[in-house]
């Protein structure tokens, strides 16, 4: 899948309503944990593009075919385009960045675009966001995303930071469409760590996802 399908990232993640953040982009694990992640049924992974090669490890990402890659932490056009040239799916953003969001737009790319108060979340949509990231999300909680998502029922929000495997089901209770999680999904797997563990985690917690989402 290339940078100019116009990938529809929120149907993509509405299944599997997982998104695995891949914070430590210079580790040499990224493309092996990529396919763990896949293999659980993880289908959107997030690169943060937090270290000189953070690039080189989207595009290695990528190459597995195992899921859906992101570019996380853009924040300017260039970035965007070098992204996007890498090989990226979809861009993540902190904020509500509307060069990042233009460029995006002319690359044929859909962008998760941060936000936290309404007036950013509205912001973020309309200027043509995929998905609303509510960062970091343990400020308000899932009570404060529960009014977020009564106020805008056709945003599509999806909460991350601070999020654990503890209290990831109340997330989606509040009206979550996906989140975004780290550590809980990874582990220690970019560090040396068991790449089997990725299996087990994924699994568990999408078997806490469904549950909520059922009832």
């Amino acid at each position: 899948m290339t940078g100019t399908s116009r990938l529809d990232i929120a149907a993509e993640v509405a299944g599997t309503p997982l998104i695995a953040m891949l914070t430590e982009p210079g580790s040499p694990a990224v493309p092996e944990v990529t396919e763990e992640l896949g293999k659980a049924g993880i289908r959107a992974v997030e690169i943060t593009l937090t270290s000189p090669d953070a690039l080189r490890s989207v595009a290695r990402g990528v190459a597995t075919g195992a899921a859906l890659v992101g570019a996380g932490t853009v924040c300017d056009r260039e970035t965007a385009a070098r992204a996007v040239d890498a090989g990226a799916h979809y861009l993540l953003t902190p904020g509500v960045l509307p060069e990042v969001l233009d460029e995006a737009r002319a690359l044929g790319v859909p962008v998760v675009c941060g936000a936290f108060t309404t007036t950013e979340v509205m912001e973020a949509w309309r200027l043509g966001a995929a998905l609303v990231k509510l960062f970091p999300a343990r400020l308000g909680g899932p009570a404060y995303l529960a009014s977020l998502a009564m106020a805008f029922p056709d945003i599509p929000i999806v909460p991350t930071g601070g999020i654990t495997a503890d209290d990831v089901s109340d997330y989606f209770t509040a009206g979550a469409h996906a989140a975004a999680l780290g550590r809980p999904l990874v582990g220690d797997a970019l560090r040396g760590g068991s790449l089997p563990d990725v299996r087990h985690r994924a699994a568990d917690l999408l078997d806490r996802v469904r549950a909520a989402q059922a009832g």
